[in-house]
C-alpha cells in the first residue's frame, strides 16, 4: 500500500485530518469447548464516529480477512477494534475487543505511518485483564509534520483543567490558612488565659459561641464575726452578773 498526503481538516486548530487505510488480516480466538461449532468473527472497526465492518469467516477461531477498511483520522484520534460472532437468530456476540491510539503509532514510528503491522491483543469489554486471542491489522497512509504535531499536543495538554483546579485548590488552602487563629494573634486577657477574639471567651471564631462558666461565688467564712456591744462586752457581763447573784 502507498503511504497517502494528509488530507485538509482541523484538530485543536491545525489541519492534520487524513484518510487511514487498515488492513484487518487474522485473528486467533480462543477456543470455546462448549460449542461444538466454531465462531463466525468479523471485525468492526470504530472511530471517531465512524464504523467500518469486514467479512465474515464461517465457524473457524483462527479467521484470516485480508480486508481494507478506509477511515477519517486525526493524530489525536483512537481506533476501536471489535471482533463480533455472526449469529444467524439473535444478536452477534462480542468476541474480543482492542484499542490503538494513533499518536502512539505515530510518536513510535517518526510521525509516519506507512504499512505498519500492528498486533494487538483481544480482551473483554468488562475485564481488559481477561485475554481472549490476539488481532493482527496493518495501518497505511499517514504522515504528520513533527512540528505541527508537538504544537498540537502541547495546546491539547494546555487545554486541560489541571492547572486551574490546582491553582483553586491552592486559593482554598491558602485562604483556610488565613482565616484560622495563629499563636502571634492570641491576646493576654487578666486572668492568664488565651484567646483568639480578645473577649475572654474560649471560642476560637466569632461564629461559633460556646457557654462560659459563671464566676465561682467567695467562699463563706467558717464562723461568722461577731458585731455590736455584745461582742465586746459580753464577758464581762456575765462576770458581773455571777459576782451579784453568789453576792
Amino acid at each position: 500500500m502507498s503511504c497517502s498526503a494528509a488530507k485538509p481538516g482541523s484538530t485543536n486548530g491545525y489541519t492534520m485530518k487524513a484518510q487511514l487505510q487498515i488492513l484487518v488480516l487474522s485473528a486467533k480466538l480462543k477456543e470455546n469447548r462448549k460449542n461444538w461449532f466454531g465462531p463466525s468473527p468479523y471485525v468492526e472497526v470504530a472511530v471517531d464516529g465512524q464504523s467500518k465492518k469486514t467479512e465474515k469467516c464461517n465457524n473457524t477461531h483462527s479467521p484470516k480477512w485480508k480486508q481494507p477498511v478506509t477511515v477519517i483520522v486525526t493524530p489525536f484520534s483512537k481506533l476501536v477494534f471489535r471482533v463480533w460472532s455472526h449469529q444467524t437468530l439473535k444478536s452477534d456476540v462480542l468476541l474480543g475487543m482492542a484499542t490503538l491510539e494513533v499518536s502512539e503509532t505515530l510518536k513510535s514510528n517518526n510521525m509516519k505511518i506507512s504499512e505498519v503491522v500492528q498486533t494487538l491483543q483481544l480482551s473483554t469489554d468488562r475485564d481488559l485483564t481477561d485475554v481472549v486471542g490476539d488481532l493482527s491489522v496493518c495501518l497505511d497512509g499517514m504522515q504528520v509534520d513533527p512540528e505541527t504535531f508537538a504544537s498540537a499536543d502541547a495546546n491539547s495538554l494546555s487545554a486541560l483543567p489541571n492547572g486551574d483546579s490546582r491553582q483553586n485548590s491552592d486559593n482554598v488552602a491558602r485562604s483556610s490558612r488565613d482565616t484560622s487563629p495563629s499563636i502571634d494573634s492570641l491576646e493576654d486577657i487578666p486572668n492568664g488565659r488565651r484567646t483568639a477574639n480578645g473577649t475572654g471567651s474560649p471560642s476560637l471564631s466569632a461564629g461559633g459561641s460556646r457557654s462560659s462558666r459563671p464566676p465561682a461565688l467567695p467562699a463563706a467564712p467558717a464562723h461568722p464575726p461577731e458585731t455590736g456591744l455584745f461582742s465586746r462586752f459580753g464577758p464581762l457581763y456575765f462576770i458581773t452578773l455571777s459576782v451579784w447573784v453568789s453576792g
